[in-house]
């Protein structure tokens, strides 16, 4: 009992670490689309915005699900004292991830051209697309970097190569140039958050030789990765498919400016995102090796206090979405106060799906890739036809909802599966 005490004590303050940097992350996020709105309005913001997310879902393709598989690998074979196989994972890992991310990287820099126009059936959104292309193997490297760290225990170094850092720079970068009066490039936003992340691979190279200096030299692999990570490919794509096919269909058929009032909405409503999605990082490790132990009521019990928890954090943002949508979407600008309903959909959808945080990881944690693909499958069928049904008409409302509701149902579905594997959550 003592121990078990022992093990929630530090696991929350490793959440408390988690949030911590990961709300400093939101911080940042939200200062640099700020920045961006301001000064080059919804077509930049949706330019940008668009972009962005393309890398994005490139960059969960380049992965294969091996940062799942890995903090998987890693948590287990460091509870088992076997850091040579933790260490040989993770060399595998990353070579798979870099080689993937640089062929990506070089077909959208050769056909930049044709896919912004093929897919977004706009020209002027080929050179952010190119940038952006660079990012791929950048981020896929920075995500397994953390994914490691993750496994290991540093919870703070793994939050903050995982997005904050990278967006901090690139912030500090852009507000520097506004000051300066050097915003006449369209291309700016795109130039400098890639440069901030570029830094961030380097520092996470440098946490990484660190972290993993006294473990044993690598041992052959006794289970295959990248198998299972195909598998967990279609849960990670599901997540950013949703929204990023959303943006796709909106930015085709309503032009970079309608995105770029999505992408505002989509920001705000993704601090909520963040709560869960934080959540779900740093409890994998515990919950691959308590499933591993037979230890589903710990499961069940952490799950329970992160759902309270989450709601907790996000009363406030909810009732100033409810209270002030208008004023927040001001903030960005006045064109941007059209958006204030969508922002408003998007809010509230996060709060329910935060009901049932976690629920997926559980069931990845516990080997159930293939129950997750099935269910991911399903999503994307759903989040596209909403997509192709709403967005023509109603623009970024909805896109708003065709994100919103594919997210929930998801949610609802992976809590129902983590019951039936015998995880008494309620």
């Amino acid at each position: 009992m003592k121990t078990s005490k022992l093990h929630l004590r530090g696991l929350r303050g490793q959440m408390v670490v988690g949030f911590g940097v990961k709300g400093f992350g939101a911080v940042t996020s939200f200062l640099f689309t700020w920045l961006v709105a301001r000064s080059f309005g919804p077509v930049g913001v949706g330019a940008f915005g668009t972009a962005l997310t393309s890398a994005q879902m490139a960059t969960i393709i380049a992965l294969i699900g091996l940062d799942t598989i890995l903090v998987r690998t890693v948590a287990v074979s460091i509870a088992q004292d076997r850091t040579g196989v933790a260490r040989a994972a993770m060399h595998h890992a990353i070579r798979i991830a870099l080689g993937m991310g640089v062929a990506i990287m070089l077909g959208v820099l050769l056909f930049h051209h044709q896919i912004a126009i093929g897919i977004f059936s706009s020209a002027t959104l080929g050179p952010d697309l190119m940038l952006m292309a660079v990012l791929v193997p950048v981020s896929a490297y920075c995500r397994l970097a953390s994914t490691t760290l993750r496994g290991v225990g540093r919870i703070g170094e793994s939050q903050m190569v995982d997005g904050p850092l990278g967006t901090l720079i690139g912030a500090v970068m852009l507000g520097g140039a506004i000051l300066l009066g050097m915003t006449r490039n369209p291309l700016l936003p795109s130039i400098l958050y890639l440069t901030g992340w570029v830094v961030t691979m380097l520092v996470a190279s440098l946490l990484l030789r660190r972290a993993i200096r006294g473990w044993k030299a690598s041992e052959p692999l006794d289970r295959p990765m990248v198998r299972p990570g195909l598998m967990i490919l279609f849960s990670n794509a599901n997540n950013f498919f949703i929204d990023w096919f959303a943006t796709v269909v909106l930015a085709a058929t309503h032009g970079p400016a309608e995105a770029g009032l999505f992408r505002v909405g989509y920001q705000i409503a993704s601090s909520l995102k963040l709560l869960s999605s934080t959540s779900e990082t740093i409890l994998q490790p515990v919950f691959a090796a308590s499933y591993q132990q037979g230890d589903v009521k710990r499961i069940a019990r952490i799950l329970r206090l992160t759902l309270l928890a989450l709601l907790l954090a996000s009363s406030p943002i909810v009732a100033a979405v409810l209270i002030a949508p208008h004023w927040i979407m001001n903030l960005f600008g006045k064109q941007f106060a059209a958006g204030a309903i969508a922002m408003q959909v998007m809010v509230l959808g996060q709060v329910l799906s935060l009901i049932c945080a976690s629920s997926g990881g559980v069931l990845l944690m516990a080997n159930r890739e293939r129950l997750v693909a099935v269910l991911s499958v399903i999503t994307v069928a759903l989040a596209a036809a909403l997509a192709l049904l709403l967005i023509p008409p109603y623009g970024a409302l909805g896109a708003a909802i065709a994100s919103v509701v594919p997210f929930i149902f998801l949610r609802f579905a992976s809590m129902a599966a983590v019951r039936l594997i015998g995880i008494p959550i309620i």
